[in-house]
């Protein structure tokens, strides 16, 4: 054997990129949703192959797939159609290539496309001694034209320990505006005192924030940035020096000099030297650690005094001799008011005090452009080996008879390379040094694109023109409105994002190098050689703590990627005009034409290109095409009303004409709508109006939307220069509640013979439902599981904005994927649901305390919760096997529960229980022990513990008398039967005498009180049923639990969960528990419905998708009676959903009277004011009205909608017992309120207005029992002054002919006679 050495090799699979890119990051209901997929190999080649896309909603239902699609040049195109009512939220695209996944997310929701942008300019930093701090503010429409209006500029600055202090001034823009504040205003801003200043450092961030409103329509736009405030002039920055010393080598390093504000250093501020003090210094090792030698005379090995003048380019390089024995470098620089200093204590390690070192001065490379570095040594060097290693390879190696050798980057180094120089002695000892370049690319395949015109008008013909470099290219390209640009990022393809996926490639170790073995180890190379390569000393590893050192460039690369006759009606305004994959066949041009749209606007185009030689190129710099007309009307709609509501329609028309002009605004009359104005012709509404020149002139137009759905405005504006017209549509929602309802089919063929069934569902609306509002959807699985698996991320309706409410989006989660493991199911989801559970564990954390537990809302309650902390723990071990959880976590929630135990075994909670089963009555101890008992039998090394059995013997002892409560009992049983008691058989017998039986369904019944209309059981009932069918699936009992898994099943409501979230989550995993136990056959099944709906939709179940939710909507009449044919054999679940709307009633809105059987008193009493139209405050009082019980209940949510136009107030609601948080999701308040008793909370909740709504429409508030949401209260509400303030309001003067009162009026013969006789009589005087 000549030698032996072992090395540890790192495997990485990843061999390509995917990227998914959509046409937009918003969309609204109705929009077509456009998608790209681009996928290459390492080296930018396409990767061609076929792919599975699906898309899903916010529920987690599949509403869109495409299978095995062929990628040509690695490009697939493909889009779906967003329904008319699709859910809201954020959906998901899933993208499989070789067993891997791949996502990218889009948000569905009501929105305006911004019409103007606003841009702030700031300084990054600002001297209190250079006077005042200016910014500049430029507000520009999205086609170029500067916008009019009034500026409102914020100053915001806090501290850790001032409170919050803020500075605002208002000022003019037309355009552009400049800003500016004063030292003063700053000093009373940050609370400066000018005293002691000397050895204090004074400053901090300082927030800008401008607001920009524009004068014709009143729309506001921010912009936000912010500007650090220091009490210094200047900054002196050391960069690009090395980590670790090397001696007997120079240390090299280089210090900029810049002033805060950006500005050059004048030559009389030229004339100040730099002042520079160098430090070596001994270091010794002793005892285990490491001492620093006082700085004294005797121990400081050299102390420089150096002086620099400061060059033009404003950077001075240092070259510092080091001592051979020098272990501590410091080096301090001095420059007017600026002082900065660095610390080197590593020492490379070489034994033989040898040493190689690479100078290289540019870290940012280019491909194609040469670049030249410097080796130097201590020793005389006659040649060099160097090796490059980019995304895990070697992609160049070489060796070179200079120590200044010039290279030329090549495509394959980027977008990170590793240079390693290295030098073999005689002796066999290896010299060796690394250093990380960051390569911009160059990419062989270039596109170029330009359009004919740089401007054009609205429904022009123009061309585009697209120039590759080589045939048989395929060109992804883009065209969308600037608008959408503002909405944000929409991860579409660009050379940063490209950049960032290579980087993802890369092997490169972020570890400081202090030996020659580390050098390779940096680039992830395994040496095997017979050579000396030292390692770093063992002791160095102590030597880490307090090392006052920046990493220079070479060790945190970054890449500053740029990323790049009659007037006709104009109503096509697509947000993408052009989404398109062009391939070039044998050309290299080519020409496209296109119609402009109508939209005013700047159009952004953007394109890259791949081929099989040249892979993959981008368009660097986005080509512009500015789409125009000197005279336009433009709309300004909110994004919904609801109907029964007035709005004022805000119609701009712009005049950028040479001349003033005269203009008729005209509204098209529709069958959709109503004009509130005193006259209008037969068949449209005008106004007449003087615009002038180089300006916008606003008309109002009020109107009363009356259909449902999408509406279309048509407004046209005429004058003798010019003429425009546009169409827009409003989306109008239905007034009143909404309410749904489930019915439940199972489907069950299960004898493995082909057989059809056939079953009946009917409903029927009530009589005060909405007209038009009515929806109803059939929903298909072919698994026990299915509809909950298929909407992890909606299970329940409720908000979850505390500790518990936030584990049903982690809890369930466990329970399916434990269930998909258990019937080793193929789960091409697992990628997804593992995410979501690192999601759900990460958010969790927020709510333990410091000892330990968990509560409620963390560390702001008084106590830690041993419920909850047990429901925690149980969820965290489960989660054991699919994703890392801290055993420290575990650990200390594990020790605190088990401080709550006593002697006797039972469990005490410290804290209030939030949840109302738990609290229990008289069984309150033994329903508390027992659910923390099943939780702590999950910990290993637990169960045949003292604890465990103590809580056991506790719970048996209990059992010897009759525990009449079946919430306690099924719990009792529950936990017996995961020890193997034999007092859970006798519980879980006495359970199953007492259930009710209804066919082949068995449950329990509470007497619980439940609002009117609450279909669902009470949530109790549901946690009932699932720890009993859990207890049959512990005793091997699974048949007899069959009726309970049947009546569970069908008690889902439309999100796949049940009322809350602890039912929801002991649901799910009774179901995924039995589910694993009760086999079924894959199914084969058609199923068919039929009814006296025109469209007759069915669906098919096998082996492929029984576990994918299949969703279709019906057509709904006055009642709803459909047949349900199945044929073939397996088993599914269908479910017939059903939302509508009922009409607000009038004993809604009183207090509860004394014959009411509502759970709370709820009143709400609406302060508003004539005088003051833009604020309305509520104030709502509540209490638990159930007299029989003096408990108080458990958690309770206050759900408002708030009234159309308005929204929360900016100061909020005030966070005071028993209030225990506040959110706003949309146009609702969610107030988490910890309990209720018989005494009335009140509360105010101040709104102000978003938008100009009249006669506003009943909102509702409601208050909820969390864990039992059957037990809840509903009012509705409204402003006495809103609900009858007609538009005409808002625009006073601006239109005299508005019509006050609640109905338009309709042309006549009348008007038409009155106006014809007041003419004539004009003419005749």
């Amino acid at each position: 054997m000549i030698f032996f050495n072992t090395t540890t090799l790192e495997f990485k699979s990843k061999s390509f990129s995917v990227f998914i890119e959509t046409n937009s990051i918003f969309y609204k209901p109705g929009q077509e949703v456009k998608i790209r997929i681009l996928s290459f190999s390492a080296d930018l080649k396409p990767y061609t192959s076929t792919l599975d896309i699906q898309v899903m909603d916010p529920r987690g239902n599949l509403i869109e797939q495409w299978q095995e699609e062929i990628a040509e040049l690695g490009v697939v195109s493909n889009a779906f159609q967003l329904s008319d009512n699709p859910p809201l939220g954020d959906w998901s695209i899933k993208v499989k290539l070789h067993q891997q996944l791949h996502y990218q997310t889009f948000t569905v929701t009501h929105y305006v496309l911004p019409k103007f942008e606003v841009l702030l300019s700031l300084p990054t930093h600002h001297t209190m001694k250079t006077g005042l701090l200016e910014g500049t503010v430029t507000a520009r429409y999205t086609y170029g034209m500067k916008v009019r209006g009034k500026l409102t500029v914020s100053l915001h600055y806090n501290s850790f320990h001032l409170k919050k202090n803020n500075i605002t001034k208002h000022f003019e823009i037309n355009g552009v505006s400049k800003f500016s504040f004063t030292d003063l205003e700053l000093k009373k801003l940050m609370r400066y005192e000018d005293k002691n200043r000397e050895s204090l450092t004074f400053g901090g961030p300082v927030d800008v924030v401008v607001m920009v409103t524009e004068d014709l329509t009143g729309i506001s736009l921010n912009e936000t940035s912010s500007v650090y405030v220091v009490d210094k002039e200047y900054f002196i920055e050391f960069y690009n020096y090395p980590t670790v010393l090397k001696p007997t080598l120079n240390f090299t390093a280089y210090l900029k000099i810049q002033r805060y504000d950006g500005k050059d250093l004048t030559t009389e501020e030229r004339r100040n030297k730099v002042s520079v003090t160098v430090t070596q210094s001994k270091m010794f090792f002793t005892d285990g650690m490491f001492n620093v030698i006082s700085e004294g005379e005797n121990d400081i090995e050299l102390q420089q005094f150096l002086t620099y003048l400061v060059p033009k380019n404003n950077e001075i390089k240092f070259e510092i001799p080091l001592y051979a024995d020098t272990a501590h470098l410091k080096i301090k620089a001095e420059f007017l008011d600026s002082v900065n200093s660095i610390d080197v204590d590593d020492v490379f390690a070489s034994t033989s005090k040898m040493y190689l070192h690479i100078e290289n001065t540019n870290h940012n490379v280019k491909v194609g452009v040469p670049f030249t570095f410097e080796v130097k040594s201590n020793i005389p060097l006659e040649a060099i080996k160097y090796l490059i290693v980019s995304r895990g390879d070697i992609v160049y190696f070489g060796l070179e008879n200079s120590t200044s050798p010039t290279l030329i980057p090549q495509n394959s180094w980027t977008p990170e390379a590793c240079l390693i120089v290295y030098h073999v002695m005689n002796n066999g000892t290896i010299l060796s040094d690394v250093t990380t370049l960051t390569v911009h690319p160059n990419f062989e395949n270039k596109i170029s694109v330009s359009w004919n015109k740089v401007q054009t008008n609205p429904f022009d013909k123009v061309s585009l023109t697209i120039n590759v470099t080589e045939p048989n290219s395929m060109v992804g390209l883009s065209v969308l409105d600037k608008s959408v640009m503002l909405l944000g990022d929409r991860q579409e393809i660009t050379t940063k994002r490209v950049s960032d996926e290579l980087r993802d490639y890369n092997t490169i170790n972020t570890m400081r190098v202090t030996s020659p073995q580390q050098v390779f180890e940096r680039c992830n190379i395994g040496v095997l050689t017979d050579a000396i390569l030292e390692k770093e000393d063992e002791f160095d590893l102590f030597y880490v703590t307090d090392v006052k050192t920046y990493p220079r460039s070479d060790f945190l690369p970054t890449w500053n990627s740029v990323d790049f006759g009659g007037s006709r009606i104009r109503s096509y305004f697509p947000e993408t005009w052009i989404w398109e994959n062009i391939e070039t066949r044998r050309q290299t041009s080519l020409q496209i034409d296109k119609v402009v749209p109508d939209t005013i606007t700047t159009w952004i185009t953007k394109a890259f290109v791949i081929s099989e030689n040249l892979g993959f190129g981008i368009l660097e710099t986005p080509v512009k095409l500015e789409s125009f007309q000197p005279f336009f009307v433009s709309l300004s709609l909110p994004s919904y009303v609801t109907r029964g509501e007035q709005f004022v329609l805000k119609i701009v028309v712009f005049n950028y004409l040479e001349e003033d002009t005269e203009v008729s605004v005209t509204l098209d009359q529709s069958d959709a709508f109503e004009i509130h104005l005193s006259f209008i012709h037969p068949n449209r509404s005008q106004h007449t109006v003087l615009v002038p020149s180089q300006e916008g002139k606003t008309v109002f137009f009020p109107i009363k939307p009356i259909q449902l759905g999408e509406i279309p405005i048509t407004v046209k504006a005429t004058s003798f220069l010019a003429s425009d017209a546009v169409t827009e549509k409003l989306i109008v929602k239905a007034e009143g509640i909404e309410h749904s309802f489930s019915q439940t089919l199972l489907l069950e063929l299960i004898n493995n013979k082909p057989q059809m069934i056939s079953k009946s569902l009917n409903f029927t609306f009530p009589p005060d439902v909405v007209s038009g509002s009515e929806k109803a959807f059939i929903t298909v699985v072919g698994d026990i599981i299915g509809p909950s698996a298929a909407k992890l991320h909606s299970l329940v309706q409720l908000p979850y904005g505390c500790g518990e409410q936030n584990m049903v989006r982690f809890a369930p989660i466990v329970f399916i994927m434990e269930y998909l493991t258990n019937t080793r199911q193929p789960n091409e989801h697992a990628p997804q649901l593992i995410s979501y559970m690192k999601e759900g564990y990460q958010r969790e954390l927020i709510y333990q305390r410091e000892d330990g537990s968990f509560s409620a809302f963390g560390n702001d309650d008084p106590a830690g919760s041993t419920w909850l902390s047990a429901f925690v723990l149980r969820c965290f071990l489960k989660a054991r096997q699919f994703i890392l959880v801290d055993p420290v976590i575990l650990h200390d929630t594990l020790t605190w529960l088990l401080t709550h135990q006593k002697k006797n075994g039972e469990f005490w909670e410290p804290g209030r229980i939030i949840n109302t089963q738990l609290q229990g009555g008289n069984y309150s101890p033994v329903t508390l022990t027992a659910y923390i008992m099943s939780a702590l039998i999950e910990y290993p090394g637990l169960l045949n513990s003292s604890q465990i059995t103590a809580a056991t013997n506790y719970l048996e002892s209990q059992m010897n008398e009759v525990i009449s409560d079946n919430y306690t009992l099924s719990l009792v049983t529950y936990a017996l039967s995961l020890v193997g008691r034999n007092k859970a058989k006798e519980g879980l017998d006495l359970l199953n005498r007492r259930a009710e039986q209804n066919g082949d369904l068995r449950f329990w019944k509470s007497n619980i009180q439940r609002a009117p209309g609450w279909w669902q059981p009470s949530s109790v009932d549901i946690e009932v049923a699932s720890y009993v069918l859990m207890s049959h699936v512990i005793q091997n009992r699974v048949s007899e639990g069959v009726a309970v898994m049947k009546w569970l099943s069908q008690q889902r409501n439309h999100f796949g969960g049940f009322s809350s979230t602890q039912d929801t989550v002991v649901a799910l995993q009774a179901m995924s528990s039995f589910a694993s136990k009760y086999s079924n056959s894959k199914p084969a099944l058609h199923v068919s419905v039929e009814g006296n709906q025109t469209n007759s939709p069915s669906f098919r179940i096998n082996s492929e998708n029984y576990m994918m939710l299949q969703s279709k909507q019906i057509e709904v009449g006055k009642d709803i009676n459909i047949t349900i044919r199945a044929e073939g054999a397996g088993f599914a679940i269908l479910q017939l959903h059903i939302i509508y709307n009922v009409r607000n009633s009038e004993s809604q809105r009183a207090r509860r009277s004394a014959a009411s059987k509502d759970s709370f008193d709820l009143d709400v009493t609406v302060k508003d004011n004539i005088e003051t139209l833009n604020s309305v405050t509520l104030n709502v009082c509540t209490r638990n009205a159930e007299i029989e019980s003096n408990a108080p209940t458990g958690m309770a949510v206050l759900q408002v909608d708030l009234l159309s136009g308005f929204s929360l107030a900016p100061d909020g609601i005030n966070l005071k017992y028993p209030i225990k948080k506040v959110e706003t999701v949309d146009d609702k308040v969610n107030i988490y309120i910890d309990s209720l008793n018989q005494t009335e909370f009140c509360l105010n909740i101040p709104t102000t207005r978003s938008s100009n709504v009249g006669y506003t429409q009943d909102a509702f508030v409601s208050i909820i029992d969390y864990y039992e949401p059957g037990r809840r209260s509903v009012r509705n509400y409204n402003s006495e002054v809103m609900k009858t303030l007609s538009p005409c309001s808002f625009c006073k003067d601006e239109c005299d002919t508005c019509l006050d009162g609640n109905h338009a009026s309709q042309p006549s013969n009348g008007h038409c006679f009155c106006l014809l006789l007041f003419i004539l009589c004009a003419l005749f005087l």
